[in-house]
């Protein structure tokens, strides 16, 4: 009968411990990574929603200050999943500053009006969400 051939004294390989470890590190940096890229999409997403309510906003706001005859008052409306709302004031100097005199005092042939355009939505992440512009322009007094 033929003798069994000599086994090395060692075998070169990676035991089971070693292999479980790799598998378990691989795993733990896979989650980290697609955490972190699946947070970087969320929000450029809603980096594109305040972009959008942006131009919305400034849409009305652009609107509303070409029109001939400048009145105040409020309208509102929707867009998409953006509800934008518009609304003319008569301004009054004295928010900015107590000491002031209104306006009205000085009998001018102008005067300002303050126009806020508002957009709402339901951001991707659940929460509400809002973009407000103002800007001030010269309006005929009534």
């Amino acid at each position: 009968m033929a003798p069994f051939p000599a086994r090395p004294a060692r075998e070169a390989g990676f035991t089971i411990l070693e292999v479980l470890t790799a598998f378990v590190l691989f795993a733990v940096a896979l989650a980290v990574l697609l955490q972190v890229f699946s947070g970087g999409l969320r929000d450029a997403q809603l980096a594109d929603e305040y972009a959008r309510a942006v131009m919305i906003a400034q849409s009305r706001l652009a609107g509303f200050t070409a029109t001939d005859r400048l009145a105040e008052g409020v309208s509102s409306g929707r867009d998409e999943a953006f509800t934008w709302t518009l609304s003319a004031t008569a301004y009054d100097d004295r928010q900015e500053d107590a000491q002031a005199g209104a306006q009205g005092e000085y009998n001018l042939r102008v005067r300002l009006l303050r126009v806020e355009s508002t957009v709402a939505w339901q951001a991707a992440d659940g929460r509400s969400r809002d973009v407000r512009l103002a800007t001030l322009v010269l309006g005929v007094p009534p």
